[in-house]
């Protein structure tokens, strides 16, 4: 078998099976998968076949043309230069390769080519401990001509990075390292910036905080926090926040009050984060006021892009900035693309479910390494799955009607799952609970009401009143009568385990259930932005 037939023995080795496509929708049972939109119709790309390269070889070969000015990937006209290989890339493939360089497996191997950044079925991994970058087929059936025997067997196979092979076309840059920080911002901005990190504890600004979850991930990764900047208006958030975690966390006022020279007295800041009020960007608003609404919530996105341009510019030439800025994933394309161009980046989607019993999809944007790697769904210690038993109140009697619950949004009714004006039974409506609990509990209940009516029922007719408040605050949850068991909904120290956070951190201030469900819905869900941040420890003391 030739080279040429070669190239067809298994059709779909060159099918780009790219897993990082987003969906428009926010349904809550969406099992998409995370990663990059498709970047000027990149997701119809097909790897490179192999007889264009080969014409390309005769050029280099009559020295009509040279590797520069070829795309490695498409080998259409190259307009940059590879970062790992000398060679060129065109835009469209440069967006590509920029967007999957860095996703990673949770076993830490690479997850797309690093010649043309396609995911094929069929590859092969470095087997390098200090590497483990991924080739697709079609670029080994390219550049060498052994690439059947490594698809069968590459136990010990060691990438053209890492042991370059002087007989091939392909060679890589010596200084790829170097090349790779250039590829991700122009010479320009990093020519006179020190190329290495300078490891110390991170100075953080969080705008739109809450109730500090930023700070919270942090901490849970041990990553040293010299001082954190809060920007909140909420008095209930900021009280929060500063009881649980005070210390290095100082609140600054309103977005509106950090203003440039606010940020040159805490300048520099290594850590920008924030997620603006989602309210009108929500699917489920059926009023939304517009990104330019002065009545609207939507513009509030603008001042985060405001002190990030600042930011950026105070921090100068010497002091990267780190950053990153959360949504809701069920807006509409419009907003998505809005705020994708203002922002020079497209998100990733992340969803909660695979890292805690809630499903909870959110677009983030940013520039955190590592922010597109695919993540699978997490486990316990024990190897099974979080599901909602693990944040139910330990000996409490209760257990979960199901593995995981919806979106909990600042709405009560989010605590149920479903609609109640679909339900046309009882056991319909008991159907929307999220927890059962046996009637022996019901009993032990039952026991208390009564005691307490008899109690008051002394007392003439205001004690009767109150007995009768008593009865009706305990009929607020629902009989199932075929399975002999009850109905309720969440209990706040469950919402809090469910976000990641201790049980009873909400609890300041005597504030009513309403308004700490109503924190704990704009909050960020801790695991999420623990698995974003973990990258950052490379980075920090």
């Amino acid at each position: 078998m030739n080279n040429d037939e070669k190239l067809f023995w298994r059709a779909e080795d060159y099918y780009d099976s790219d897993a990082t496509q987003f969906s428009e929708s926010d349904d809550d049972h969406f099992e998409g998968t995370f990663g990059v939109d498709p970047v000027d119709g990149l997701d119809q790309w097909i790897p490179p076949l192999f007889y264009l390269a080969k014409g390309s070889f005769q050029g280099i070969q009559n020295n009509e043309s040279s590797l520069e000015d070829v795309c490695l990937a498409c080998w259409e006209k190259g307009l940059y230069s590879h970062p790992f290989f000398k060679g060129g890339l065109c835009h469209p493939c440069k967006q590509r390769l920029l967007h999957t360089m860095f996703s990673k497996s949770n076993d830490g191997l690479h997850l797309y080519c690093t010649v043309c950044g396609s995911r094929s079925n069929a590859c092969v991994n470095c087997t390098s401990k200090n590497c483990l970058k991924k080739y697709c087929v079609n670029c080994l059936n390219i550049w060498t001509d052994y690439s059947d025997k490594l698809v069968t067997k590459s136990d010990d196979w060691i990438c053209f990075l890492c042991l370059p092979e002087t007989d091939l076309l392909l060679q890589a840059n010596h200084n790829w390292a170097q090349k790779v920080l250039f590829f991700h911002e122009p010479l320009s901005v990093y020519g006179p910036r020190a190329l290495y990190w300078k490891k110390q504890p991170l100075r953080v600004l969080s705008l739109f905080d809450g109730i500090g979850t930023g700070l919270v991930a942090l901490r849970k990764l041990g990553i040293e926090v010299e001082v954190y900047y809060a920007s909140e208006v909420l008095a209930a958030a900021a009280t929060v926040s500063r009881t649980r975690l005070g210390g290095v966390l100082q609140h600054i006022g309103s977005v509106g009050e950090v203003t440039e020279r606010r940020l040159e007295e805490i300048a520099p800041i290594h850590l920008l984060i924030g997620g603006s009020p989602c309210n009108d960007f929500s699917a489920i608003n059926r009023f939304p006021k517009d990104f330019y609404d002065p009545r609207g919530y939507s513009r509030y996105f603008f001042d985060f892009v405001r002190v990030l341009n600042l930011m950026r510019k105070i921090n100068g030439q010497y002091q990267h900035l780190l950053w990153l800025f959360e949504n809701v994933a069920s807006m509409p394309q419009h907003y998505r693309d809005t705020i994708s161009r203002h922002l020079d980046c497209q998100p990733a989607v992340i969803d909660a479910k695979n890292f805690s019993p809630q499903l909870r999809r959110r677009l983030f944007w940013g520039n955190i390494p590592g922010l597109f790697t695919v993540h699978d769904e997490q486990m316990t210690m024990n190897g099974e799955p979080l599901t909602l038993d693990k944040s139910l109140m330990p000996n409490s009697g209760r257990s979960a009607a199901q593995a995981k619950i919806r979106t909990l949004t600042t709405n009560t009714n989010s605590l149920l799952q479903g609609r109640t004006e679909n339900c046309k039974s009882r056991k319909d409506l008991a159907s929307l609970f999220p927890v059962r609990f046996s009637f022996q509990q019901d009993e032990l209940r039952n026991a208390d009401v009564e005691n307490d009516v008899a109690r008051h029922s002394k007392k003439g007719k205001r004690g009767s009143t109150s007995g009768k408040n008593s009865t009706d605050k305990h009929q607020r949850t629902v009989a199932d009568e075929e399975d002999n068991q009850q109905t309720d909904v969440l209990w706040l120290q469950e919402i809090e385990h469910v976000f990641g956070l201790p049980r009873h951190f909400t609890d300041v201030g005597n504030m009513s259930r309403t308004d700490r469900q109503k924190l704990l819905g704009h909050a960020w869900s801790v695991p999420v932005i623990v698995s974003i941040f973990s990258n950052l420890k490379n980075y920090t003391v």
